[in-house]
């Protein structure tokens, strides 16, 4: 784990032609895992329209914000919308202003096209990518590099997240990202690894800082419980609490308070006592400690963890006992990588809320230790026990989600009701189920003629084509179930001229594409109070059928449905009230 980089090229390159075009080669070749995850990326980018219940939100704060010309907070249904800091909303308004304009338009309605807000999320994870790649090689292992960037491409979450709507990828990218940076300042103040130039490691304690500032402009003060936690422990274990000296503590602490304190300030000033308290300790200190949403029981990220980073968490044992037995832990790089995924884990295992992405920040490092645990195997340095038994994983990993779907296409399981859900999917579901498989026979033959070179490869080929089929194919056949385009074609016209208001908490994928805003109602009696003559009302129907609230059936039949259309998984309605008459 603690190998050094090979700087030197095997061979002087000239300066000609020929020259050039041997450098592009190479450079190709050794970046060829961050290219292909980037083209995978891009061509799932546009292939699906905004999906409930966080995208549609995100852009109507984007729509919003090109609507009042506002850089500095992001509004939602026409007020300030206080959930998260500025960052995140910066890179999607500045993508759909750039978009907008290079494309004419293209795919936008009022200032927002899906694929726009997608991109900030999208090029997070290349960049972070090809930086991951350079820095393994640079202050570990060039062929480690290889390894550890195929398995982080293909953890399913890491994937999702990197073409979804959300802030979460960016946030963890740049977290990830400081941590790495200064790790590699204390290899080199530390001389476990050699400077390319004199006082190189300034410049990546900074660049952690700087990147560690960005993450708390896209998500807050979390970004400072997380990297307290990972740094303190890493330093304890170490005991060496005397590098922070060589740190640059002074001019990082100000290069951090420039970067964020004048979005924090100027919006407190602009948004007012209440907006600040919201953001900075509803949003976090009562989430953490007093949640109100997504519930969960303190083990709740062992399952997570065990299903979002399938099929590479059935070597997670093999893992615990190759740091455990082979001294791996005793190197600085894998204990800071260990705590890069221990603290963050347990830290947020003490909050009461809890979702997978929540913890996307440890798969980075969680990967740079099945690589290096890996690497061994990939050279073909092992016994041939020990090579069956992680190629045996790897090919059930792959057997087990291709035999559930072959399952599922074939008719024997689910029931009549999944079939028939799951009649449009047919396809991309048994292409996907045929790659898997295929790719279960493929990693199972290579481990039985020992040939371990190949494992990591097949087995991130196979989830890559997986997901290339799923989230083309596939999305393009789910999309019209999940889209807010069919609701909005058809009910604008209606709308135009009316006041509208949304009962109970907003899905803005039902105004994103309209002219409207939706003041929400949330008790029974504004029904009465408020509607007056003309006015619509917009509902998602488990809601608006729920005797919650104050709503009665006496006061739904009060109202008469004059739209309904399904969509994502549930059918938004567009009512008003019944003539007296």
């Amino acid at each position: 784990m603690d190998g050094l980089e090979n700087t030197g090229s095997a061979c002087a390159v000239g300066n000609g032609p020929t020259g050039r075009a041997a450098a592009v080669r190479r450079w190709l070749w050794n970046h060829r895992v961050p290219l292909l995850f980037a083209l995978l990326l891009l061509a799932v980018v546009p292939m699906r329209d905004l999906w409930s219940p966080d995208e549609p939100d995100f852009a109507q704060c984007v729509r919003e914000m090109r609507e009042r010309g506002s850089w500095l907070l992001p509004y939602l249904n026409g007020v300030p919308y206080n959930e998260k800091p500025i960052l995140f909303y910066w890179l999607m308004k500045g993508s759909a202003i750039l978009l907008d304009a290079l494309t004419g338009g293209h795919g936008f309605l009022h200032g927002v096209a899906a694929y726009a807000l997608r991109l900030p999320s999208a090029l997070g994870a290349i960049l972070f990518m090809f930086g991951f790649r350079r820095w393994v090689a640079r202050f570990l292992q060039a062929d480690l590099a290889d390894l550890a960037a195929m398995i982080l491409a293909t953890i399913p979450i890491w994937f999702w997240q990197s073409q979804f709507i959300q802030i979460d990828l960016v946030f963890a990218a740049l977290l990830a990202w400081s941590w790495l940076s200064w790790l590699g300042g204390y290899l080199l103040v530390r001389d476990h690894a050699r400077p390319a130039r004199p006082y190189e490691e300034r410049s990546w304690f900074l660049a952690a800082y700087a990147a560690l500032a960005l993450a708390c402009l896209a998500k807050g003060p979390l970004a400072l419980v997380l990297t307290g936690g990972v740094l303190g422990g890493f330093l304890l274990w170490q005991g060496d609490f005397r590098v922070l000296k060589a740190a640059l503590p002074g001019r990082g602490l100000l290069l951090m308070a420039l970067i964020i304190l004048p979005w924090y300030v100027v919006a407190g000033v602009k948004g007012g006592a209440a907006y600040a308290f919201q953001m900075v300790v509803h949003q976090n200190l009562d989430r953490a400690l007093h949640a109100w949403d997504h519930l969960q029981p303190p083990w709740k990220y062992v399952e997570y963890l065990a299903g979002d980073c399938f099929p590479w968490t059935l070597l997670l044992p093999a893992l615990a006992w190759f740091l455990a037995r082979s001294g791996a832990q005793r190197s600085p790089a894998a204990r800071f990588l260990i705590l890069s995924v221990v603290a963050p884990f347990l830290l947020l295992s003490l909050s009461q809320s809890k979702q997978g992405k929540y913890i996307l920040m440890i798969y980075p490092s969680l990967a740079l230790l099945l690589a290096s645990m890996l690497q061994p195997v990939a050279v073909e340095a092992v016994g041939a026990v020990r090579l069956r038994r992680l190629g045996g994983l790897l090919a059930a990993g792959l057997a087990l989600p291709g035999l559930a779907l072959a399952a599922v296409c074939f008719g024997h399981a689910g029931g009549p009701r999944l079939q028939a859900q799951l009649a449009a999917f047919q396809g991309p579901l048994r292409a996907a189920c045929a790659l898997f498989l295929l790719g279960a026979l493929s990693v199972a033959a290579r481990t039985l003629a020992g040939e371990g070179r190949f494992l990591v490869r097949e087995t991130a080929v196979t989830l890559g084509l997986v997901f290339l089929v799923l989230g083309t194919w596939g999305f393009h056949r789910l999309d019209p179930l999940k889209s807010y385009h069919a609701w909005t074609r058809r009910a604008e016209p209606l709308m135009l001229g009316h006041r509208v208001y949304y009962w109970q908490t907003l899905r803005s994928g039902v105004m994103v594409y309209t002219s409207q805003t939706m003041p929400e109602l949330r008790q029974a009696g504004e029904l009465v109070r408020v509607l007056g003559p003309g006015d619509l009302l917009v509902a998602m129907a488990d809601e608006w059928r729920q005797d919650a609230w104050g709503m009665e059936p006496g006061l739904r039949n009060r109202f008469e449905v004059i739209l309904q259309v399904p969509v994502g998984g549930d059918t938004a309605l567009l009512l008003r009230r019944k003539d007296p008459s």
